[in-house]
């Protein structure tokens, strides 16, 4: 169809031609230069055809010698057992299904099952917020040790092969998370009498105070500790072919056309993950520890001292992933079209690139740092680095405190911020679709993804400073104000008074509140009260005695009688919309971004060394961006603390947070990131040089009317190749 195309516009070059050149003498200086072009197009037609006819329409038979597998390797099966019936499901869809339905399961334990659970985790195993933290890092530190070999030896061998044993050795890693829970003891939590009078009142009596003792080294060869290392490292070595070589297998088994939507797809199905495991997390924490081991809880739920049952989901995740490798491993090196889909894909590697466009990747190991290096020298696949370096800076920080953050923003309880997070995350689904079908419809090439991505940051950079908005701060009644309701500076805080002094208080946080003021008390015993009861099921406190010097002291004032357990509730007016709707967009315009970065890449270098390309572009985003980011972010948090937990001299958790602070410091690590992606777009832009007509990208040719662009290697059909349908370079 498109030998007809080039045939008409000949044909009509012709014409032109052949009515020119019986025109006037005094226009035959135009003429002779409208031949010289006409000359030139029938040329370029020439070559189109010859291009055209030895490309596309080349039959099934030359697109097997080219190809290196044979039709008894393109079946769905294992081994050979390749029964007929099981063939219907061997195409693209239904890979893309399972390779969905893996990477849900892989960003369900890791982005949300785990945690979610982290503080559980803590408390059950006696480990410190280095330890799990440590846990938490490990999973991006195992990508990075196997990432190169996964994707050197995973290209050139059996991708679903490659994928589906990660999926098994997954399931090990979650598997190996459950094992804590059964060889501990049963939980046991101290004073679990439901009876007990001690509820962190004041009282004249002396309590036991424990003595300092500094934590031995050996903690570290905790063995529950060192399991949790042990699958957080199967975690990560399992899920590295899934998101390197699962991207190549889809790409290369669909049309240039379809790719995008098909990469969106599995990108929604990937961000599902942590929305549901957002939710089930938290059920799962609503079942006691042990109920498989004991007849009914200790304690009550609402005790702080409860323990959910946070292995659950591990089990879950374990069994899914297992089930779920099995199909993978019976899908065939590549799928029945992909020898069609890759004799029409369009060449877009970078000009500078253009000698090694249908260049091999290296079996050798030794030939591997020529073959990366040649890759780094490409000026436009160095520009997507960049820019996912500074958003994965953004986006793992905010993905690892976003509940905290919202949180503290929004004077809102963990669980509400929780589901607050879970709209976020709809927002990033809704980005990547918006990223895959704007790129789709417009049929934008390298240039014109270019500019989608700068359009996008700007839309972000934008709407990033709807974070300035938040509640108000809390007044902490020791910590941001004193007993007499005057500001302090936080490191003068002190949350002993004379008030108090009698009462032996432990520095155990249990916030109170008083609702005529909105005062908060560090806990019931500093707010000096002897009595509680309940009311509504809720813990009413009585008979306080810094309440009464308020009554004494401030006697213009309305003061409360009581208070009640937890924290206030605060009026944040419409801060607390327009901070979302801001966040939003902020982040379906960061990820609509994401799918034409990703695009880019795989277009600009070599079709055999794609797989390395993503190797090396993850192994900068863990190294550069996602490591440092959540360290980075979690400083930044840490930064707004104005009271701290102290253990043993040491810093351990933070109690309250200041808002506005907290509001600031993010905001301006976003805006500057955000800035320096735009920037760098911007430069990938001005130096981004596509091939020539050799090389399969797109020739115009300039005349006194106007380009005529004619597109090679299109995957439109003849009906939409017209003015409407232009490419976007």
């Amino acid at each position: 169809m498109r030998i007809r195309v080039v045939v008409l516009i000949t044909t009509a070059a012709s014409l032109f031609y052949h009515h020119e050149s019986h025109r006037p003498d005094s226009l035959s200086k135009k003429s002779i230069n409208t031949q010289k072009r006409c000359e030139d197009l029938q040329g370029v037609s020439a070559s189109m055809e010859r291009y055209d006819t030895d490309t596309f329409e080349a039959s099934d038979e030359e697109l097997k010698e080219k190809s290196d597998i044979g039709d008894d390797k393109l079946l769905c099966g294992y081994g050979s057992c390749t029964p007929a019936w099981l063939q219907r499901f061997h195409n693209a869809k239904c890979l893309l299904l399972m390779l969905g339905i893996c990477a849900f399961i892989q960003s369900f334990v890791v982005n949300a099952i785990f945690p979610v659970g982290l503080s559980t985790l803590e408390r059950r195993f006696k480990m410190t917020s280095t330890h799990t933290g440590i846990i938490s890092s490990w999973y991006d530190f195992a990508v990075l040790l196997v990432v190169f070999p996964c994707c050197h030896w995973g290209n050139s061998g059996h991708k679903g092969r490659w994928i589906g044993w990660g999926g098994i050795i997954m399931a090990l890693g979650s598997l190996i998370c459950v094992i804590p829970h059964w060889i501990i003891s049963p939980y046991q939590p101290e004073h679990s009498e439901m009876n007990t009078t001690d509820f962190g009142q004041c009282t004249l009596r002396d309590l036991e105070i424990k003595t300092c003792e500094k934590q031995p080294i050996s903690s570290y060869l905790n063995p529950y500790f060192l399991l949790f290392l042990l699958g957080q490292t199967l975690h990560g070595v399992g899920s590295t072919p899934l998101f390197s070589i699962g991207t190549t297998y889809i790409d290369e088994n669909v049309s240039q056309k379809a790719s995008p939507v098909y990469l969106a797809v599995h990108a929604v199905l990937t961000s599902f993950g942590p929305v549901i495991g957002v939710f089930a997390g938290g059920a799962l924490l609503n079942i006691y520890d042990d109920f498989d081991r004991v007849d009914h809880p200790p304690i009550a739920r609402n005790d702080p001292r409860w323990i959910g049952a946070w292995w659950i989901g591990f089990l879950i995740a374990s069994i899914s992933a297992l089930i779920i490798a099995f199909p993978i491993l019976g899908f065939a090196r590549e799928l029945p079209e992909a020898r069609h889909h890759r004799a029409k894909d369009v060449n877009q590697v970078h000009a500078a690139n253009a000698a090694d466009a249908n260049e091999k990747a290296p079996k050798d190991a030794k030939k591997l740092p020529a073959v990366v290096m040649k890759i780094l020298r490409n000026p436009t696949f160095i520009v997507c680095i960049i820019i996912g370096i500074f958003e994965s800076i953004i986006i793992n920080g905010f993905a690892a405190f976003m509940p905290k953050i919202l949180e503290t923003l929004l004077s809102t309880t963990p669980i509400f911020a929780s589901y607050l997070s879970s709209v976020v995350i709809f927002a990033a689904a809704a980005g990547v679709m918006i990223g895959g079908m704007v790129i789709r419809k417009l049929r934008l090439q390298v240039g014109g993804m270019l500019k989608m991505i700068i359009c996008c940051h700007v839309v972000a950079l934008l709407f990033t400073t709807g974070l300035l908005l938040h509640c108000p701060q809390r007044s902490f009644v020791g910590i941001n104000t004193d007993y007499n309701d005057l500001a302090i500076h936080v490191s003068d805080h002190d949350i002993k008074a004379e008030c108090n002094e009698q009462c032996n208080c432990k520095e155990e946080f249990n916030p109170v509140c008083e609702a005529d003021t909105g005062r908060m008390y560090f806990s019931p015993c500093f707010a000096g009260c002897t009595q509680k009861h309940d009311s509504h099921g809720k813990n009413i406190w009585s008979d306080c005695s810094c309440l009464k010097e308020n009554f004494t002291n401030h006697p213009e004032v309305q003061h409360s009688e009581s208070l009640q357990q937890g924290y206030c509730n605060i009026d944040c007016g419409y801060n607390t919309y327009i901070l979302m709707v801001t966040l939003f967009i902020t982040v379906v315009a960061s990820f609509a971004s994401g799918i034409p970065t990703q695009q880019i890449m795989l277009r600009v270098v070599p079709f055999d060394q794609r797989t390395l390309a993503l190797g090396i572009n993850w192994t900068f985003l863990r190294l550069l961006g996602f490591i440092p980011g959540g360290i980075l972010f979690g400083m930044m948090i840490d930064i707004a603390c104005m009271d701290w937990e102290q253990s043993c001299g040491r810093q351990q958790t933070c109690r309250v947070y200041d808002p506005l602070k907290l509001s600031w410091t993010i905001t301006a690590v976003a805006i500057v990131c955000k800035l320096l992606s735009i920037l760098t777009t911007i430069l990938g832009y001005m130096t981004y040089r596509p091939t020539d007509l050799d090389m399969g990208m797109s020739v115009q040719s300039q005349d006194s009317h106007g380009a005529l662009h004619l597109v090679v290697n299109d995957d439109r059909p003849p009906e939409e190749f017209g003015p409407k349908n232009k490419v976007v370079s």
